[in-house]
């Protein structure tokens, strides 16, 4: 700077009293302006000054700039004044740092000019003090905050790229060209940084327009909406990688990070498939399983327990398993099944028979079960429920059941029999020894049939000689007591048991109340082949009695009734009609032609 004359002045500058303007400018001014000594002492000030630094005007006449520099600055200011008064510079900027009567720090750009002497020497300084505190900070969190982003992104192993928008005349968006990508990124993307900075992304990366990802950051750019998505990336290498993206939009740009997720895809993957193999295997097994929650609420269901009872998935999942239409059909059913699970969720295994609610309200007895689940802590985490089918193990418990009665039913008959046949013998024979033959042969002919209905096993027999061995006992074929016709036909194993049973009871009737408890009744049997009623081929057999004592209805239906219909229907699918006309009993048997050998 040029060194100007000053006016004479004496202990400090003092400005002409005249120049008012020049007075309103200094004290107003919205920077600090000082006048200091050589020595650094503080000569004039306006209120701008003190207001900076937090002192009065007199304070600061007692005080040189020294004190109140900050002590890093404090040689580089000292060196400019130097220079200055060794005549080697006019003045000088720098931005330093000076200590607020508080104790914080102010910065300030400071501009210093010179006044000097007819002989050269420095008067005193001319300072302009401008606070930039503020823009400092500013500048500093910016500095702080740029730092921090890119430690992050030196460090972060998700890639990360910032672009800006390549616009045609139009203004329409034609491509994206990089600003920054970080280490990450250039892993992610098998190029360098180099390779990527300046670059075009189609140009590059044409694979971004297939996958639709150079329409979404377009959309990002002009909407300004984020956009996050999955994507299947084709690299470099020929691999492929699963990324997720997350795009948002930067001034005339977007930002975009890059996670690698293809670990996590996989592991997807196979826990997908493991599932699929599991829930394969569930909805093939014969058993309806779910999978509970230990306060009862259904987590899954298999194919089956879903089909029994003609329900959709989406009507079972997060429901409690008694309130299911498997259950409702009875409130102590679903009372049953709530204290169930919660014996199960205090870690009871529980089992029991019940029926299932299926499709058309019919019932289907199961074995049901709950088996509580463990976690590592002992503690209840889930519960399994099962069960089995078991009607064909209630039928044939209801079967045996039913065997069970009809054997002391017929050890009751059998032995009336033997009564009823010792009478009859007695009345027809002349002698004792001829009364020990008949009655003997009579008792090995029961006999006989007792074998035949016992023995399940039996080969395959003929329904004429079937009919034979179930009356002998009764009535003496000389007699003319019976009669039978129809085609040769041969029974299976299962129908002659089944037909003898029933044969035998018609043949114990006869002797007890039909044709022939008296001396002239008899009984005709006959059978054919042809179309049942229901328009299915199969087998008829008839049996009629005559000649005995009028019949009337029964006043219930005894246990012998009952054992001819279970026996054809469970045995052999058929139908049985009894009509007891006042002339004679008649009975009427269908069943299908497969119990026809």
């Amino acid at each position: 700077m040029p060194s100007r004359a000053a006016p004479d002045m004496s202990a400090s500058p003092m400005m002409d009293g005249d120049d008012i303007l020049y007075r309103i400018a200094f004290e107003n001014a919205a920077v600090g302006i000082a006048y200091v000594s050589p020595e650094g002492k503080w000569l004039r000030m306006n209120q701008r000054v003190a207001e900076m630094f937090g002192y009065t005007l007199t304070e600061l006449e007692t005080l040189c700039f020294q004190d109140i520099t900050h002590p890093d600055d404090l040689d580089i200011n000292l060196d400019y004044l130097r220079e200055v008064n060794s005549g080697r510079r006019e003045g000088y900027k720098l931005e330093k740092r000076y200590l607020h009567k508080a104790g914080h720090i102010v910065w300030v750009n400071l501009s210093v000019s010179c006044i000097r002497d007819a002989q050269g020497r420095v008067r005193y300084f001319i300072s302009v003090l401008d606070d930039i505190t503020e823009q400092k900070q500013i500048r500093q969190a910016l500095d702080e905050s740029e730092a921090r982003f890119r430690a992050y992104q030196q460090t972060s192993p998700d890639g990360f790229m910032i672009f800006h928008s390549l616009r045609d005349g139009e203004g329409e968006i034609i491509d994206f060209v990089w600003d920054f990508v970080n280490p990450a990124g250039e892993v992610i993307s098998q190029r360098s940084r180099a390779d990527l900075i300046g670059a075009r992304m189609l140009e590059n990366m044409p694979t971004h327009r297939r996958l639709g990802l150079f329409d979404a950051y377009k959309k990002v750019v002009e909407t300004g909406e984020t956009w996050q998505g999955e994507v299947n990336y084709p690299r470099k290498s020929g691999e492929t990688i699963w990324l997720r993206i997350t795009a948002a939009r930067v001034d005339d740009g977007f930002a975009a990070a890059l996670q690698d997720i293809t670990d996590r895809k996989d592991a997807e993957m196979r826990l997908l498939e493991s599932e699929d193999r599991q829930r394969s295997i569930l909805d093939n097994v014969v058993a309806f399983v779910s999978l509970l929650t230990p306060d009862g609420n259904i987590l899954e269901a298999n194919t089956p327990s879903l089909v029994a009872a003609g329900l959709q998935r989406h009507e079972v999942i997060g429901k409690p398993f008694w309130d299911c239409a498997w259950w409702d059909y009875d409130p102590q059913v679903q009372a049953r099944m709530r204290d169930a699970v919660s014996r199960a969720a205090l870690g009871e295994q529980v089992r029991f028979d019940v029926e299932l609610n299926g499709t058309d309200d019919r019932r289907m007895p199961i074995d049901f079960q709950l088996a509580p689940c463990f976690d590592e802590t002992g503690c209840v985490k889930q519960i399994i429920s099962s069960g089995v089918d078991i009607t064909e193990r209630k039928l044939a418990e209801a079967h045996r059941e039913m065997l069970v009665r009809e054997l002391s039913h017929r050890v009751k008959n059998s032995l009336a029999m033997v009564q009823a046949i010792a009478s009859q013998t007695m009345r027809v024979e002349s002698s004792i020894e001829a009364f020990r033959e008949s009655f003997s042969g009579r008792l090995r002919a029961i006999a006989a049939c007792h074998d035949l209905l016992i023995a399940t096993t039996r080969a395959s027999a003929n329904i004429s000689q079937l009919v034979k061995e179930q009356v002998s006992p009764y009535t003496s074929p000389q007699a003319e007591r019976v009669s039978m016709s129809g085609p040769p036909l041969i029974l299976g194993p299962e129908a002659a048991y089944a037909f003898g049973l029933i044969l035998h009871e018609l043949a114990t009737n006869a002797v007890k109340y039909g044709a022939w408890s008296n001396e002239s009744g008899s009984v005709i049997v006959s059978w054919s082949g042809g179309r049942r009623e229901d328009g299915r081929k199969g087998v008829i057999v008839e049996w009629r009695e005559v000649g005995g004592p009028e019949v009337s209805p029964p006043n219930r239906k005894g246990f012998g009734s009952v054992l001819i219909e279970q026996s054809l229907s469970h045995s052999l699918g058929g139908q049985a009609h009894i009509d007891y006309a006042p002339e004679g009993l008649t009975a009427r048997f269908q069943f299908p032609a497969e119990g026809v050998a």
